[in-house]
């Protein structure tokens, strides 16, 4: 209470003078204002009314100035009974190890070395029995040799002798009372509000005060320099950043945009980290020799071409008016044209309409003359009908009527074969006509009746044909180049494939091979044949096989496909495209975005790099150009982080006020000398110095000292090599080892290796002591924060380094414009092909590994397949056998049939009558033998052998038991029984007349006939002679005469209960009257 009387004295000082201060008069002041106003209530006696209110106001303060003295004194009050409760008790001992305290008797084991047990508050530690790995001494993890002495923390001093740890707590002076926490007793004042001393506080968020000596200092954050026009202050932060991007000329830009300067559009500027970066444009050579630079424009360009009055861009292509075929393009001030090229997509297009210039399928030009599609073409081939389809001409075979018979031949001037001749082995022959063929080493005799051949064999020698007058030959052959083929054989001259032979009675005789329209559009003429054929397709100059795939190499946008010889094209579906503008290059089909080149550098469109000058800056390439802005930074686990290679988040340091301190390093606070700071991985710690007990009496306080120090500076610390000393008190590193940090206090050194924080990142690298996120160690290789390189476990992915962290993703892959890419190196490209999950090289021969017959070529990315060639044969009818491509002669495939060699079995086409054999991988066919019949008129029988069974007579064949008439005039009647025919006299029926007249053309006679008016009636048969419908004659047969006419009336009916008005009379064609009722109703019974 005595300060409250210490204050409130010069206050009641003051109120006793003014009350005594005179007046203007002489009186006073009290007095004259009571006089002049009606004195307050509460007012004292004798103060003047015009001093009274100023008194009132200054009375008002004071009483809230006690009120607040009051507040302070109850403050004060509990502080002192705070303080008077505290006492001083001596600490039991402890000992201070891996960080901490530990009570009298604990046991710990630092590492897998060594345990100890605190006794009398000193530590001591030895190595564990049994262990002879462990020599010397470890602590921590860390090893100290034999003699070594050492401080695992502030306050325990350690020394290792013969395998034995012992470690005791750093002399303390004495003093007043220990606090909580620290090494040896200290006391300090605090502050008010119950704020220790060294304790930090945070009033505000961006305010520290921190407690030193009992007095309260705060200052603001500490903030560094800033080099940029437009700052800002993030939410939650205390200092100001630089706002991202760039200002220039009056305009703002995004970090990482690329843009022309306004003033200047031939500088190429570029926003990176807050600064502006200008390059002048880089102008590529020009084409053309005399180049202009035209205004607005920053590289000069080709002037154009000028002709009759038009002007054209350099580049720019035009088709001439007169001429639609004729393309021109001006290039380099120069007009060059050339012939338009019309891609053919069928073989016979329609001419082009009037003003364009390429032909058009939707007619037919053959011959001269213009076609519409679907209307006739003549062929030249009476056979065969042909119509324009589209372009092409597609022709079909005149529809012919099934044959009875099995070997028909053909007419000239008709169409469709018929039975009156026999075409037997591709040779034409009449009916009745009779043939010899030579098969082999015998001559076989053939006839042809009626679209049927029956051949027999005949042994003969085989003899060459000779002139005539040599005699007669058992068998015709002929000669040709010194070559003899047998009689009816027919064969193609060597290299005269267009040129077919035969051999006819001894004769060769040879024509030219009449080729017929092929059934496709596109047919190719193999090497070696006559005909053009479907097996493949000639197109543009090359040859393609069916199934292949291709592309037009003189349109790029054509996809084409060969099939059965004909080829069809579309236009290619392109992929889509990620971007706006896509463009096309020169024989390029399908357009693709544009790629980006940033410092000389490609990259494809959607890419994802890091700025070749700036790792710290991810770009992507879009619609040609790379957008580029910094990448974000993980959050530092530390409050102070050192700034890495692009981001602050190195906790392996502290950066404070400014500076950058190595970790565990003590520093004077930036703003106030009297404060120390600690940096323990990335984190700041500071507190006001502790200004130790002095042992002289007379300490003295130096200029720029917050402690007081003995006139006798303590004793330094000698360092190695040529470094100064260690001040007393002073923290270093030996040198060379800044993973080791030192104190030293009056001559004597005691070392700790630093301790090192977690790193927040999967691949650290090691840093100078502890591992550090500024870079990344994958594989045993190191690597700058914002690297890119190549994965080593797979070469097809890319690997981005950042801050300590290893990503990797599969690399960007153009695409490619093949149908079956190889796979490459990392992406697909058209070196070679990859067809059903093999790889094959470029122009490499492979089986189709789905049919193994089939030979496929890669080529450029494109596989083609196509049959596989087989060498040609001396045989007609080769046989595959199963698990081969190719046909051999060992065996025979006639007409379905497989056939061993030597085989005979039934033709296929004549199972009954004919038996075909299997020689050499040929088949030769004969008929069957038949026995002799034995009867003097047979009949053909089954294939054609004479037969009992029915009987030939008069050129008929007549089945057995049937009868028939006997010879034309014999008046026999014949009977067919088992091949002979039997013929009696014919017996005639007898007649009812005696007159008999005889038959014309017959065997029997006949009663003769009567004649009326030159008409002859025969017996019995009645007629009316005349007009008159009731007179009615008959021819009848009399005993004994010719028969005669007998005429007579016909008799009417009575028509009974018929009504008069339903009377008829008779009229021409009616001889009686009837009843009409009558008639009607016999219509309606009807």
């Amino acid at each position: 209470m005595a300060g409250v009387g210490a204050a409130l004295l010069p206050l009641l000082l003051q109120l006793g003078s003014l009350a005594r201060a005179p007046g203007p008069n002489g009186g006073h002041a009290v007095h004259d204002q009571q006089q002049q106003v009606p004195v307050h209530p509460s007012a004292p006696a004798g103060v003047p009314p015009e001093q009274r209110c100023p008194l009132e106001e200054r009375l008002g303060r004071l009483e809230a100035e006690v009120a607040e003295l009051r507040e302070q004194n109850k403050d004060l009050q509990a502080r002192v009974r705070q303080l008077e409760s505290c006492e001083c008790h001596p600490a039991p001992p402890q000992c201070w190890g891996l960080g901490g305290p530990w009570p009298e008797g604990s046991r710990w084991e630092p590492d897998a070395c060594m345990a100890c047990v605190c006794q009398g508050g000193a530590m001591r530690c030895s190595p564990k029995p049994g262990l002879p790995h462990c020599h010397g001494c470890s602590h921590n993890g860390q090893a100290y040799g034999n003699g070594e002495t050492f401080s695992p923390d502030a306050c325990t001093t350690c020394h290792c002798l013969e395998g034995t740890m012992t470690c005791t707590p750093k002399p303390c002076p004495k003093g007043p009372c220990p606090e909580p926490g620290a090494c040896c007793p200290h006391c300090e004042p605090g502050c008010t509000r119950g704020h220790r001393a060294g304790e930090t506080w945070h009033p505000e968020p961006c305010v520290t005060c921190t407690c030193q000596a009992g007095t309260v200092r705060c200052q603001g954050p500490s903030c560094p320099e800033l080099n940029c026009l437009e700052s800002y202050t993030p939410p939650g932060e205390c200092c100001p950043v630089c706002r991202p991007g760039c200002e220039y000329e009056g305009h703002l830009y995004e970090e990482g945009a690329g843009f022309l300067s306004s003033s200047n559009p031939c500088l190429h500027c570029s926003c990176l980290r807050n600064r502006v970066h200008c390059v002048p444009t880089m102008c590529p050579p020009s084409p053309c020799p005399e180049p202009v630079l035209r205004p607005g424009h920053c590289c000069p360009a080709c002037q154009g071409c000028t002709k009759d009055g038009s002007h054209w861009e350099h580049g720019q292509e035009w088709m001439l008016p007169r001429d639609p075929c004729q393309i021109c393009r001006c290039l380099e001030g120069h007009i060059q044209c050339h012939q338009r090229e019309c891609a053919s997509l069928c073989p016979y297009p329609a001419r082009p309409l009037p003003g364009t210039c390429c032909p058009v399928c939707d007619g037919c030009f053959l011959g001269g003359r213009e076609y519409r599609s679907g209307e006739p073409v003549g062929s030249g081939d009476p056979c065969s009908h042909c119509r324009c389809a589209n372009g092409s001409v597609q022709c079909e075979p005149l529809p012919c009527p099934p044959v009875p018979c099995r070997h028909p031949g053909r007419t000239p001037g008709q169409c469709c074969p018929v039975c009156d001749g026999c075409e037997y082995q591709g040779h034409q022959y009449q009916s009745q006509e009779t043939f010899r063929l030579q098969e082999s080493d015998h001559c076989v005799h053939c006839s042809c009746q009626a679209g049927e051949v029956s051949c027999e064999e005949q042994e003969c020698p085989v003899a060459p044909c000779t002139p005539p007058g040599s005699g007669p030959q058992l068998c015709s052959a002929c000669v040709l180049d010194g070559e003899e083929f047998a009689e009816g054989v027919q064969w193609e001259p060597d290299d005269q494939p267009c040129t077919a032979c035969s051999c006819q009675g001894g004769v060769p005789t040879c024509r030219a091979v009449f080729c017929p329209p092929a059934p496709c559009q596109h047919p190719t003429q193999p090497p070696g044949a006559c005909c053009p054929s479907c097996e493949s397709c000639s197109y543009h100059g090359h040859v393609y096989a069916n199934g292949q795939n291709f592309t037009d190499g003189d349109h790029p946008c054509q996809a084409c496909r060969c099939q059965d010889g004909t080829v069809m094209c579309s236009l290619v579906d392109c992929p889509p495209t990620t971007c706006a503008r896509p463009q096309s290059g020169p024989g390029q089909c399908c357009p693709k975005c544009p790629d980006c080149i940033l410092e000389k550098r490609v990259f494809v469109d959607g890419e994802s790099f890091s700025h070749p000058r700036d790792p710290c800056q991810e770009c992507q390439c879009q619609e040609g150009h790379a957008h580029c802005q910094p990448r974000a930074c993980p959050r530092a686990p530390c409050a102070h982080p050192l700034p890495g290679s692009c981001c602050q988040n190195d906790c392996n340091g502290c950066a404070f006020g400014g500076k950058e301190y190595p970790n565990g390093a003590d520093f004077p606070h930036p703003s106030d000398p009297c404060r120390l700071c600690h940096c323990l991985s990335g984190n700041v710690q500071c507190l006001a110095r502790r200004c130790p007990p002095l042992p002289c009496p007379e300490p003295v306080l130096l200029p720029g000292e917050c402690c007081p120090q003995c006139p006798t500076a303590a004793t330094g610390c000698p360092q190695a090599g040529d470094a100064p000393p260690a001040r007393h008190q002073e923290h270093f590193s030996p040198p060379g080892d800044p993973c080791r940090r030192c104190l030293c206090l009056d001559g004597t050194v005691s070392c700790q290796r630093l301790p090192c924080p977690p790193a927040p990142c999967a691949h650290p690298r090691q840093g100078s002591c502890c591992p550090s996120c500024n870079g990344c160690l994958y594989q045993g290789k190191e690597f700058s924060s914002g690297e890119h390189f190549p994965s080593p476990t797979d070469r097809c992915h890319v690997c981005l380094c950042w801050e300590g962290s290893v990503s990797c993703q599969p690399r960007t892959c153009a695409p490619v414009q093949c149908p079956f890419p190889a796979r490459g190196d990392c992406c697909p490209a058209c070196d070679g092909c990859e067809y059903l999950g093999e790889s094959y090289l470029s122009s490499q021969e492979f089986l189709d590994p789905r049919e193994p017959c089939r030979l496929c070529t890669c080529l450029g990315g494109s596989v083609t397949c196509g049959r596989h060639p087989c060498e040609p044969l001396g045989c007609s009818h080769p046989l595959t056998p199963p698990g081969h491509c190719c046909p051999t002669c060992q065996g025979c495939l006639y007409r379905g049939v497989t056939a061993a060699p030597g085989e005979t079995f039934p033709d296929p086409l004549d199972p009954t009558c004919s038996l075909c054999t299997c020689r050499d991988g040929s088949v030769h066919c004969q008929k069957k033998p038949c026995p002799p019949a034995l009867c003097p008129h047979p009949s053909p029988g089954r294939c054609f052998c004479p037969v009992c069974q029915s009987c030939l007579s008069g050129g008929r064949e007549h089945q057995d038991g049937e009868e028939f008439e006997g010879p034309a005039g014999s008046c026999e009647r014949c009977r067919c029984q088992a091949g002979q025919v039997r013929c009696v006299r014919q017996q005639c029926t007898p007649l009812p007349c005696a007159l008999q007249v005889p038959e014309p053309g017959g065997c029997c006679p006949r009663c003769r006939d009567c004649e009326h008016e030159g008409r002859k009636y025969e017996p019995g048969e009645s007629f009316q002679p005349a007009a008159d419908p009731c007179e009615v004659c008959i021819c009848e047969l009399q005993p004994e005469g010719p028969p005669s006419l007998r005429c007579h009336r016909r008799q009417c009916p009575v028509l009974v209960g018929c009504p008069p008005s339903q009377l008829l009379p008779p009229g021409p064609q009616r001889c009686c009257p009837t009843c009409a009722r009558e008639s009607q109703g016999r219509r309606r019974t009807r």
